[in-house]
């Protein structure tokens, strides 16, 4: 998933797929992706390589955390520059609220104390 699509899903959230302020929005998406791209990525425990530096970038998280997560926290940014307050309260809940679904990978944990060696 690329930068470009999470911006085209905020940009319908907020309903402002045609509007004269998509300009000043494409502008500041790809700074506030990359914000927001590292925040989910210390969620999901994936470690980044690059930054997002045009909306033509490549998305290093999950595809399903990008779709279904990254779009409400770009809403929430764009909302408040604009000072709506109610869309930003909405989008930024709903941001909070998806953030925490996030499952990391399950590892196996290391016994280093020999704590459990005696519970067989």
């Amino acid at each position: 998933m690329t930068a470009q699509d999470v911006y085209e899903l905020a940009l319908a959230l907020i309903d402002q797929t045609d509007s004269p302020d998509e300009a000043d929005y494409r502008k500041r998406a790809p700074a506030l992706i990359d914000v927001l791209q590292r925040e989910l990525a210390y969620c999901e425990g994936t470690a980044l390589t690059r930054t997002v530096k045009s909306l033509d970038d490549a998305l290093e998280i999950s595809d399903d955390t990008a779709e279904r997560i990254l779009p409400y926290g770009l809403a929430a940014s764009f909302s408040l520059a604009d000072k709506n307050s109610d869309m930003y309260a909405d989008y930024s809940a709903m941001y909070r609220a998806l953030q925490r679904t996030i499952r990391t990978a399950e590892t196996e944990a290391a016994d280093e104390y020999a704590v459990l060696s005696g519970m067989n």
